[in-house]
């Protein structure tokens, strides 16, 4: 996922682990959609590089707003 996020913004970050700080993270309960899956039927709209792709936008420097 860090490869991917660094395409998405031009960068070449490696990234600094540290031990997740919250109780009960998403990691320790394997959360997944499957059960909202099963009751609505609902599926993504959009997949997982997309959606990275969206998220990252707002932060390339060439996508960025111009400040004084």
């Amino acid at each position: 996922m860090v490869d991917m996020i660094n395409d998405a913004l031009g960068t070449d970050i490696e990234p600094e682990y540290i031990e997740c700080p919250f109780d009960g993270y998403v990691h320790d309960t394997m959360a997944d959609y499957s059960q909202s899956h099963e009751a609505t039927g609902w599926e993504p709209e959009i997949d997982f590089v997309e959606g990275i792709e969206r998220v990252c936008a707002p932060y390339r420097e060439t996508d960025a707003p111009v400040t004084n």
